[in-house]
């Protein structure tokens, strides 16, 4: 024991000078944050994931909309505790409904999010909650904790010589995951009490962080229904909070810290201005992605179409399209490859695609356009299985279409759907080319006798239009508009 307590003291100081050079001022509280990156270092990581985002993502293509957004985040921001950092704030094409910031002041906004916010208040919330978590460098601080998790299981194997390493390392990598873990909330929590504080300097109402938050719970809500019919999971929105914000005591208690920070003058909302900013803002699926239309999938800049079964749960993602049979039982992804040498479609699923093993392979023609069908092995989260594959050339591109299922008895029936599915596959009518147009937001009054499920009678919202509707205008789950009231409608 005493050789094993010699050796550990040998290496103190070295421990001790890493938790000391590890340390920082946190600009927010004043206080000494453990870290293990520098401001410059942090802004460089910024720079690069910034990058990385903007590769997976595409501007929305309105200036005007961009330069609101960036000037009300500057005016959010100069109140902040880093008000020295140059913040860019940018609107993402993509129909998720998210913000979230990069360290060193990059900060994104979807048009799915502008869509559900009512007022430039609400807009300035979620953009000063993102400036809350550069301020509070929480990713840094976040990257800091992983990385002293992978520290100290380095020093344990050292100053305790008598642990194996891989059960040091199994303990201190716990106690790293449940440190990030514990982040969750009080981060979150954080954000929202430097969002509300810069939202009370700069003029508006420091309660519009709350509405925010209400809006995203709804969607959890809405989603939550909607999964059930759809026999999914729902998705989660701002989910460290369990219950609605109206109900979460400590979230108002931390808002209503902001208070002391309004200005003399009147605290604005903006509502009006904000709505016509978003007047025309596509809403849901992009031209550009490709337009779902119940079962139906569009698209016009590639001019081509095919149908979906019926009931099946379609997601619209940037590389590729996938749909969910009900249930969960079977799943089929669509993407695209380049062709780049001359083949026929079979050479190309087994060079390209490594499909070595290929049974029951068929030479097809889909609506006049080169095909081949197979099944091939292949490994999944469900184990071995037969997964049907079929690539469609047209116009120098390989649409690929591969599909498996986890209930083997069931698999020859959802054989059938995935074949039927790219049988379906077509380039488009003209009046199919309207069809693949986005939908957009449209601002208009009220009358007196205006009601959502009036109005859902004639929307081209397909799934639950008139709770859509509500959700739009912040009037979820049951309301209705006021006679003579400025309301957002899709079209």
């Amino acid at each position: 024991m005493q050789t094993q307590l010699v050796h550990s003291i040998r290496y103190l100081p070295v421990l001790l000078l890493l938790f000391v050079s590890a340390c920082a001022v946190n600009p927010v509280t004043g206080e000494q944050d453990l870290v293990l990156m520098s401001e410059e270092q942090e802004l460089a990581l910024g720079r690069q994931s910034s990058g990385q985002v903007m590769q997976e993502y595409q501007r929305y293509e309105n200036p005007e909309l961009q330069d609101y957004v960036q000037k009300i985040g500057e005016r959010v921001a100069r109140n902040s505790h880093r008000s020295n950092l140059v913040y860019r704030f940018t609107v993402l094409d993509s129909r998720e409904v998210n913000a979230f910031a990069l360290p060193g002041g990059y900060i994104y906004i979807t048009r799915g999010l502008l869509a559900y916010l009512n007022s430039e208040a609400e807009l300035a919330a979620v953009l000063g909650h993102e400036v809350g978590h550069v301020t509070a460098r929480h990713s840094v601080r976040q990257y800091s904790a992983a990385q002293m998790a992978t520290i100290g299981a380095t020093l344990s194997s050292i100053l305790i010589p008598g642990m194996q390493s891989q059960a040091a390392n199994t303990l201190v990598n716990t106690l790293g995951t449940a440190l990030l873990r514990g982040y969750g909330r009080d981060h979150e929590l954080e954000a929202d009490r430097l969002g509300a504080e810069y939202l009370a300097r700069g003029g508006y109402d420091s309660n519009a962080m709350l509405k925010v938050i209400g809006v995203l719970k709804n969607q959890e809500l809405f989603d939550q229904e909607l999964a059930k019919q759809e026999g999914r999971e729902p998705r989660a929105y701002h989910g460290v909070f369990s219950t609605h914000p109206a109900n979460d005591e400590r979230l108002k208690e931390v808002v209503s810290h902001a208070e002391k920070f309004h200005t003399a003058t009147a605290q604005q909302d903006n509502r009006e201005q904000f709505l016509q900013k978003i007047d025309t803002l596509v809403f849901g699926d992009s031209a550009r992605d490709g337009i779902i239309r119940d079962d139906q999938f569009y698209h016009h800049n590639l001019g081509i179409g095919f149908s979906f079964p019926h009931g099946w749960n379609l997601k619209n993602l940037p590389s590729s399209l996938v749909g969910i049979a009900p249930g969960n039982a079977a799943i089929l992804q669509i993407t695209l490859q380049d062709i780049n040498q001359r083949m026929p479609p079979r050479d190309f699923m087994r060079k390209r695609l490594g499909l070595e093993n290929m049974e029951q392979g068929e030479v097809l023609n889909i609506s006049g356009h080169e095909a081949y069908t197979a099944l091939a092995p292949v490994k999944t989260q469900f184990g071995q299985r037969k997964a049907r594959f079929t690539v469609v050339y047209y116009n120098q591109q390989a649409y690929i279409f591969a599909g498996v299922s986890d209930k083997p008895e069931q698999a020859q029936v959802y054989d059938q759907d995935f074949l039927q599915t790219a049988r379906s596959f077509h380039t488009l009518s003209a009046e199919e080319r309207e069809f693949a147009r986005p939908l957009r937001i449209h601002i208009t009054k009220t009358e007196s006798n205006t009601r959502f499920d009036e109005l859902a009678k004639n929307s081209p919202l397909t799934k639950q239009a008139a709770s859509q509707l509500r959700l739009l205008n912040d009037l979820y789950p049951a309301g209705e508009p006021l006679p003579g009231s400025t309301i957002k409608i899709v079209r």
